[in-house]
Order: C-alpha cells, then sequence, then structure tokens
C-alpha cells in the first residue's frame, strides 16, 4: 500500500520553512511549519477527518529539512510517495 502528501507554497523564512499540505484524497489543505534551527516541528494542522495522517507529518518533515539543506532554490511544490 503506498501513501502521498502534496506540499505546496513552500517558503523559507528567518529561522522556519512552511508550507501547505494536502494528504492523498484530501480537497482541503493543512499547514506545517518545522524550526530549522531545531529540525523540530513549530505547529502543523491537518484537514478534517485526516488526523490519522501523523506518517505523512513526518514524511513532510523529513523532506522540507533536506530541502533546506541543498545549495539550491526551494521548489514551490512537492510531491512525496512512499510505501
Amino acid at each position: 500500500m503506498s501513501s502521498m502528501i502534496k506540499l505546496k507554497n513552500i517558503e523559507r523564512n528567518n529561522h522556519f520553512i512552511e508550507c501547505d499540505i494536502q494528504p492523498e484524497d484530501s480537497k482541503e489543505y493543512g499547514h506545517l511549519k518545522i524550526n530549522i534551527d531545531t529540525g523540530k516541528i513549530d505547529e502543523y494542522t491537518l484537514p478534517k477527518d485526516y488526523e490519522w495522517c501523523q506518517n505523512h507529518i513526518r514524511h513532510a518533515q523529513i523532506t522540507l529539512l533536506e530541502l533546506v539543506g541543498r545549495d539550491e532554490p526551494l521548489p514551490d511544490n512537492k510531491l512525496l510517495m512512499w510505501y
């Protein structure tokens, strides 16, 4: 079984990286904000009835921190899929 989450509007400001998040099959977005200095989640929301998507948040967190560590501009959007 595979899982997916879309990261949209990825932005970095000072000590934070954040984006809108859309779990698979959801029409609504949540939001994720990570402290770059600590690597920890500062805040997040998931769409209604998608509160069970904790694993999705973890995958998004890891990916956003990897993006910050690169010497490339941040993409606006990113699609994550895993099995």
